[in-house]
């Protein structure tokens, strides 16, 4: 028994009159929706204040986040300044508080005194003791550290569950693998079900998330089991001796057998199933359920009375092989759970070592400390409640037992304690808030209150509520929880007025009831659910139609879109509202408290960062790119599969130049960290932009920048790519990351408000429409196979984690579970109902689930106007029918004398689109800068001047360089060169290189196999190409695949056998006289473009698109060869372009064009300019004309000794700039004039 309920037993329940009540002791507040429990608290706090003489650090304030925190610091000092002003003027200035505040509390206290403690508290209020349950925890343990064993500096971590995981890891290390090792159908039935340490690490998470709860575990002892593998063995046996046989003895008894259980497609189905299963050769894995159709026990159940079931050793034998895996699926749960047992019986003290040793708290463990700290040392609680001799606890319904642990220890019994809470809004029990808690607390205040006084909503709203949860004595299902009726406060506000036609025809009610079609009309869920939210849309479109007219206002305003809000349950029902809505024009927001980890977006940013992670691996960045950030579709993407290519409207999707792009933003992470890299991303490749123009793209682009903030944060604490993608993909798994992590509101506009019933807890909005609160069907957690805790509290209140239940015992877990469930629903509707102020649309009746009403008839929505007198498991085991739902709906409306209406749902035959106001046609908008500032100085390449000579055109800006320049550019596109090929159609060898997969890994991979052959030692070739396959796998068809060695081996051979140049063939060059992927950096002071330009066209060079300005800064690359042939250096580069399968498409003039295309002239005379700086600095007495034979351009696939053109080798583009241009490049590239 507790201190609290230890107190004074049943206590009479009386309305709190904040200003006389008695500030000592424990006081539980009730305090139902709207009736002004935060004004009430600031009344309490000024009372503390001036009665009890008590400083703002000495009075203690806890709610449950910091939104709420921030709320009541602002409301209380606000209300003390009020105050103290008021004192100081001595008039009240007909604000109603500080004139009962005049009446009562000043008026036996010294004003000079009062206004002086009130000063002093509004100057001193930024050392207010207004925390959250955890900021509490965390402010004692560091007054008594000793008390806690906690170290002086720890390291507070928001997420503990890499330590967690750590942990468990380790445990199935030294713990299960050596059970599975001795074990072998225990480590198939574990790889079946998927365990692993992650399993593990869930029930942990469950067990801390409620550390008081009673651990039970049920009785079972490992179930004996046969022989399995000879079961198997002599069923398997059977089966392929008699297949023919049970066939036709099936076929025989099909008159004998019920048609609807063994028609021919079932029992074809049943012996694929078998011959599946044996072909498997698992004999720890049980029988499928298709094929247990032919067990003798099921065939005996499936045969027709007076007839005989057909009868077959293999029918007992799968009988006995059925039960064998039944035992053996029983003994593989026991020893599971054994393991489950010990585990949870050694890893919370484990994992708190271990926290200790690496001196890091998590949130949690603030609590847990406390609570430990506060049973071990007596002292501790009378230092604290010295420290805080007064406390109001807010938002109590949502406390647990841990919570409620700590306060009752300090605070119990004397006080004052105020817990103040509405056990009607308690609806975040995923949260680990316990209602028993506060019922239990309740139960033990020396004095109770209730709050009678409704502030927000009009009169009738407050009467249709009355009215609807006094319809039901039992109307939350739970004992101890029962509705108490409030009446309309003095609150001022202007009326809310429908002058519209059809108001004045229909005479809407201000709680208007639509009740779905029933009886023959009955409507099929997802049918019901689409026309509520169309009806819903079709009101509000009329209700602001109305207000554009003037016909609907609230005072002397029109209504606006923002004073409504459409509540949901689930996300996709928001999806379907808000899909609703826009296509009758009316713009809405969606507001919600789920995880932001749990969007699309989260996926796809993980995808994104994956593939950023390992730009090389082209699964990876396919599937990057297959998110809709990129606007890539799908023949685009198979496109980029399959080929190099441009799509139809030219914009580049060869995969060399995405894994270009994605290389450069991993080296941006890497040396700039994640926040550049991103907003490098986002820039380039336009996700806003993209995001925007979809219809739900503000609440896209907000997911996407919230999630950006999330990551830039994690990756400040913990640098690194690895890290960061650990955690998102641990944050999506448990959809975690606290208040932090909730969806955020992705428009300010005044739009109609789409809002989750949790996220609609303390808002009030003058429209309210429930369109689903019809719904009654159950939300059972998804299972993962493994055996798992029942969550529920039992008899006395005591919440349970109870594994291994089975029988009449899993049954009665099973009805609380469902009667806890309902529970929370029947306060959902309670939180639902109670955000109107002046009007309310209820959507109610039944619907077809599964070719039954029965789902919608036992809803608690129904259960609160036909429920009344009836236990709740039989009310849902037998609801009412339709009719007596729809009777007694219109009875509570009969009772409400008028406010509530009953009324069919509206029909919606035709849409009628909002048009949209035209006040807000014409906007004011500051006028954007639109120029880019850019960073002269950089690192630039051949690759990324080209790059940003486009973006130049797209008027974008220019990102970091960081990736080895060669063949980045994307190949030609394969149509047209098809196109363009001869016609020459005669299929290929099998080992022709023209037949090679195309792509970027196809060239990376054809690249290193030419570094490292040796062109002169035929020898080493297979195993250059084995490395290159290896280090550079290239993806290709099945029936392709075993061809590439071979292709690969004749094109070095082809290769190095033609004459590239006269008298050069690369069979005669040695290693020791080429050069591979040589290196350079040199400085470029100051290159000037446009200069570039004029002189590459002064010589009769292709023009080339390059950005406006000049370059400060250095020019680097990598040149794939140099080699030295009778005294002249060459560069050769490899090209692996597809032009087309004849000699005709590599001949002189399609060469010239696609260098033209690709602009590799200039990369050419970039690297004659590095190779003549190199050997004028290198090479003594250097002369140009003597040393540099020129550039050799390989575009491989079509050079070959046979092909030529004219007296020129096909493939092959050679070229030697003059003297005169290399060396106005030269001075150029170094700041000079051409």
């Amino acid at each position: 028994m507790t201190n609290l309920t230890s107190c004074l037993d049943n206590i009479g329940v009386q309305e709190l009159d904040v200003f006389s009540c008695a500030l000592d002791g424990v006081n539980q507040i009730e305090a139902s929706a709207g009736t002004g429990k935060t004004w009430n608290i600031c009344a309490l706090y000024v009372r503390l204040l001036l009665e009890k003489r008590l400083s703002v650090e000495q009075i203690l304030v806890v709610t449950f986040t910091k939104a709420a925190t921030a709320e009541l610091h602002e409301r209380i000092r606000s209300r003390l300044a009020g105050v103290a002003h008021a004192i100081e003027n001595g008039d009240a200035a007909g604000d109603p508080f500080i004139e009962q505040l005049f009446d009562t509390t000043l008026a036996g206290i010294d004003a000079d005194e009062a206004a002086k403690r009130l000063r002093i508290a509004v100057s001193t209020f930024d050392q207010a003791a207004i925390h959250t349950i955890h900021a509490f925890c965390q402010r004692a343990l560091q007054e008594a550290p000793f008390a806690a064993a906690m170290p002086f500096a720890f390291e507070m971590e928001a997420d503990d569950s890499a330590l967690r995981f750590e942990l468990a890891a380790d445990f199935w290390r030294e713990r299960v693998e050596p059970v599975a090792a001795r074990v072998p159908s225990f480590a198939s039935w574990l790889v079946a079900k998927g365990a692993g340490p992650a399993s593990l690490d869930a029930q942990l998470a469950r067990r801390l998330k409620k550390p008081l709860a009673a651990l039970r575990f049920g009785d079972f002892g490992a179930a004996q089991t046969a022989d399995m593998q000879a079961l198997f063995d002599q069923a398997c046996a059977l089966w392929h001796a008699e297949r023919d046989g049970i066939v036709k003895l099936l076929s025989d008894a099909k008159d004998a057998l019920k048609a609807n259980s063994y028609s021919t497609k079932i029992v074809g189905e049943a012996i694929e199933a078998w011959s599946a299963y044996f072909a498997e050769g698992d004999c720890h894995a049980p029988p499928p359920e298709r094929a247990l159709k032919l067990t003798a026990t099921a065939l005996a159940k499936g045969t027709k009375v007076k007839n005989t079931p057909p009868a077959h050793a293999f029918f007992d034998q799968a009988d006995a092989l059925a039960a064998s895996a039944a035992a053996a699926e029983a003994s593989q749960r026991a020893m599971w759970l054994d393991i489950v047992r010990e585990w949870l019986d050694h890893a919370p003290s484990e994992l708190a070592a271990r926290k200790r040793a690496r001196r890091v708290v998590s949130f949690d463990d603030l609590l847990s400390n406390l609570h430990h700290a506060l049973v071990k040392h007596a002292w501790l609680a009378e230092a604290l409640r010295a420290r805080y001799p007064a406390a109001l606890i807010d938002e109590f319904q949502d406390t647990d037992p841990l919570q409620f642990a700590i306060f009752d220890r300090v605070f119990a019994p004397h006080g004052p304690l105020f817990l103040v809470g509405d056990p009607k809004q308690a609806i975040y029990s995923f949260r680990a808030a316990d209602l028993h808690t506060y019922l239990a607390a309740r139960d033990g205040a020396s004095a109770r209150y209730t709050l009678a006084v409704n502030q927000r909503s009009t009169p009738p709203i407050i009467e249709a509520c009355n009215r609807l949860f006094e319809a039901n004595p039992s109307a939350f299902i739970l004992d101890g929880l029962d509705y108490q009726p409030v009446r309309a406060g003095t609150r001022q506000r202007g009326p809310f007025v429908d002058n519209t036609p059809a108001a004045a025809y229909s005479d809407i009610a201000d709680f208007c009831v639509w009740m779905l079609p029933h009886g023959e009309s009955v409507l099929v869920k997802a049918n019901a659910q689409r026309d509520a939210a169309e009806a819903c849309a079709a009101e509000i479109a009329r209700l602001l139609r109305g207000a554009q007219r003037g016909e609907v206002t609230i005072g002397k305003a029109p209504l606006s879109a923002g004073d409504i809000a459409v509540l949901v349950r689930t996300h996709r029902q928001g999806s379907l509202v808000k899909r609703v809505l826009a296509a009758w024009g009316i713009g809405s927001v969606e507001l919600a408290q789920a995880s932001v980890f749990g969007s699309l977006d989260a996926e796809q940013i993980e995808r994104v960062l994956a593939a950023i992670d390992t730009p090389g691996d082209l699964r990876r960045l396919r599937a990057a790119l297959a998110t809709d950030w990129f606007g890539l579709d799908a023949a685009a993407l198979w496109r980029l599969e399959h080929a190099d290519a441009a799509d139809p409207h030219g914009e580049p999707i060869d995969s060399t130049s995405w894994v270009e792009r994605f290389s450069r933003y991993r080296t941006i992470w890497h040396e700039r960290g994640f926040a550049v890299m991103w907003r490098t991303l986002a820039r380039e490749l336009s996700i806003a932009t993209r995001l925007v123009a979809r219809p739900d793209g503000e609440r896209r682009l907000t997911n996407v920048n919230h999630l950006a903030e999330l990551l830039q944060a994690r990756s400040a604490e913990q640098p690194g790519i690895a890290p960061t993608l650990r955690w998102l993909a641990a944050q999506r798994e448990q959809q975690g990351g606290g208040e932090e992590a909730q969806l955020r509101l992705e428009s300010d506009r005044n739009l109609v408000q789409i809002v989750t019933v949790h996220k609609s807890k303390g808002l009030e909005y003058a429209v309210v429409f429930c369109p689903f609160l019809n719904d009654g069907a159950s939300r059972e957690a998804s299972k993962s196979g493994l055996p798992d805790a029942r969550e529920y509290h039992d008899d006395a209140g005591v919440a349970v984690l109870h594994y291994g239940m089975e029988g009449d015992e899993d049954d009665l877990a099973s009805a609380a579970i469902a009667r806890e469930q309902a529970a929370e629903s029947a306060r959902l509707v309670y939180v639902a109902l109670t955000r109107a102020v002046f009007r309310c649309y209820v959507v109610a009746g039944s619907y077809l689930s599964s070719r039954s009403t029965k789902e919608s008839r036992r809803s608690v929505l129904n259960w609160l106007v036909a429920g009344g007198g009836k236990d709740f498991d039989a009310f849902c085991d037998a609801p009412p029918e339709e009719a007596e739902i729809v009777a007694a709906w219109h009875a509570v409306g009969a009772r409400s004398q008028g406010a509530i209406g009953v009324a069919p749902l509206p029909v919606i035959d035709t849409r009628e689109p909002l048009e949209a106001d035209a006040s807000h046609e014409h906007e004011i908008a500051a006028r954007t800068n639109r120029r880019i500032l850019r960073d002269r100085w950089r690192m630039a390449s051949f690759s990324s001047l080209i790059a940003a000579g486009a973006r130049d055109e797209a008027n974008q800006a220019q990102p970091v360089e960081a990736r080895p320049d060669h063949d980045e550019l994307a190949a030609l596109d394969d149509t047209a060169r098809t196109d363009a090929a001869s016609s020459d159609e005669s299929p290929l060898d099998p080992d022709d290189i023209l037949a090679f997969p195309r792509g970027a890994a196809a060239g990376e991979c054809l690249h290193r196999m030419f570094e490292l052959a040796d062109f002169t030692d035929e020898s080493s070739w297979p195993a250059a190409v084995e490395r290159a396959l290896h280090e550079h796998p290239t993806p290709a068809p099945e029936a392709l695949a075993p061809r590439l060695r071979p292709m690969m081996l004749r094109l070095i051979g082809d290769t190095v056998r033609s004459q590239i140049a006269p008298g050069m063939r690369l069979a005669t060059i040695p290693t020791t006289r080429r050069m591979n992927e040589l290196e350079f950096l040199f400085p470029a002071d100051s290159l000037d473009f446009s200069a570039l330009r004029r002189l590459l066209a002064a010589h009769g060079f292709p023009d080339v698109a390059l950005e406006a300005g000049a370059l400060r800064g250095f020019i680097k690359g990598f040149i794939d060869m140099i080699v030295e042939h009778e005294g002249r250096f060459w560069i050769i580069d490899w090209k692996s372009n597809h032009l087309g399968d004849a000699a005709s498409n590599y001949a002189a003039a399609p060469l010239t064009t696609a260098m033209a295309e690709h602009a590799y002239h200039l990369q050419a005379l970039i690297y004659v300019v590095a190779l003549h700086r190199y050997l004028r600095a290198r090479l003594a007495g250097y002369a140009y004309d003597t040393h540099v034979g020129g550039y050799l351009y390989l575009f491989v696939r079509g050079v070959r000794p046979d092909w030529r053109d004219g007296e020129e080798a096909c493939g092959v583009h050679r070229g030697r700039p003059s003297l005169e241009l290399v060396e106005a490049l030269d001075r150029l590239m170094s700041g000079g004039a051409a």
